[in-house]
């Protein structure tokens, strides 16, 4: 069967997973369900990039999970409905296709796929996202780092020649039909203050570029994802970060779709977030999402530093660890403010969302605004 003989198929496909997503979403308003919606799954930290902002790089990782135990991952937790695949970069894994056909067959409920890509191979990328393209998910995003113009991102990003294979990398993922393909900027203290020279080098090297096509985040400090604590002058002033969100709002001008509009509600609360430095709205970490690292941990997600426990003991099986004691009090915890506190696009898309169909959006935090952040283990566990 053509393609256009599909695509009437997988368009109701689409909505009848984007309506489980909504579904799922809606039932962590009420209660605190039996599995997450959403997985953050680091598939590897390595990663051939030398990043100022990140020491993922040098941690030259042994036994990671293997191709089985993802495969086993996807199969043995079928009803997630929205996946984060992250490292790392993860078309460094040899088995990088076989994972995503798994998980693009496998996860029959998934409505949103996303994945970020230092785009350093571009062959092997381009590759890989052809083969899946407008299949499964209802939208596949693919977010290509970058973090200044040429000279700038090679210098925070480590390696000589990252700016073209970056460029070069997203100009072939954006002529693929089936995939939403941006690029994504971490504003730090080394590149704060360049957006609007980024975006004008990035859009003499792609023509048609808007400002929809770059989303912006913030350097974040974790122990056991980044492993960047020890990394000092990371985080950019705030105020500085204030003023380059308002170049970067004025340029994107009106939302014009419902994903510019949930960008721009993030936004919003970012700056909430540079003022007070508290997350500012109740946290919906294991409530609706989980992160899980290279080895099989999960933690609450890639900020908070409180392994709960190894897939590799549960048979790769969420639910045991999901549904334990201990990782419903951290829930509570973290419900009440009591953790490191973030505002980063892997957790926060998903408490907006939450908050939203709660009703709460906008409401004061519901917590003291002096809690003390709860205890934080930053050991690793294998």
């Amino acid at each position: 069967m053509t393609a256009a003989g599909r695509a009437p198929s997988h368009a109701l496909d689409g909505w009848r997973r984007t309506a489980l997503l909504g579904a799922a979403l809606l039932g962590t308003t009420v209660t605190r369900p039996s599995a997450p919606a959403k997985v953050n799954f680091a598939l590897t930290y390595w990663c051939q990039y030398r990043c100022r902002t990140c020491n993922i790089w040098q941690r030259k990782p042994t036994d990671e999970l293997t191709t089985d135990e993802v495969l086993a991952f996807v199969r043995e937790n079928p009803g997630i409905t929205w996946a984060d695949l992250t490292g790392g970069e993860i078309f460094l894994r040899p088995d990088i296709e076989t994972i995503l056909d798994a998980v693009v067959q496998g996860w029959r409920r998934l409505a949103l796929l996303h994945f970020p890509t230092n785009g350093f191979l571009t062959d092997r990328i381009v590759s890989a996202v052809e083969r899946i393209a407008g299949r499964g998910p209802a939208r596949t995003i693919i977010t290509v780092s970058l973090d200044g113009n040429e000279a700038l991102n090679d210098s925070v990003r480590g390696i000589k020649g990252g700016f073209r294979r970056q460029i070069e990398t997203f100009r072939a993922l954006r002529r693929i039909d089936g995939v939403t393909t941006v690029l994504g900027i971490t504003l730090s203290s080394y590149n704060v203050g360049r957006f609007a020279e980024t975006f004008d080098a990035c859009a003499q090297e792609i023509p048609g570029l808007t400002a929809d096509d770059l989303h912006l985040n913030v350097a974040q400090v974790s122990g056991h994802y980044y492993d960047n604590g020890g990394l000092e002058g990371i985080r950019p002033d705030p105020a500085d970060v204030r003023r380059e969100l308002r170049v970067y709002r004025q340029r994107k001008g009106v939302p014009r779709s419902a994903q510019d509009l949930l960008e721009r509600v993030y936004l919003r609360y970012l700056d909430r977030f540079l003022t007070t430095g508290r997350t500012p709205m109740p946290c919906h970490a294991l409530r609706a999402s989980c992160f899980v690292d290279p080895w099989g941990v999960v933690y609450p997600c890639i900020t908070y530093s409180r392994p709960l426990g190894r897939l590799r003991d549960t048979g790769m099986r969420l639910a045991p660890i999901w549904n334990a004691a201990e990782t419903g009090a951290v829930q509570r915890e973290i419900w009440q403010g009591q953790c490191p506190q973030c505002w980063t696009a892997c957790e926060a898309y998903q408490s907006i969302l939450g908050n939203v169909l709660a009703g709460r959006l906008g409401a004061p935090r519901d917590v003291q605004t002096d809690a003390a952040a709860a205890p934080v283990a930053t050991e690793r566990v294998r």
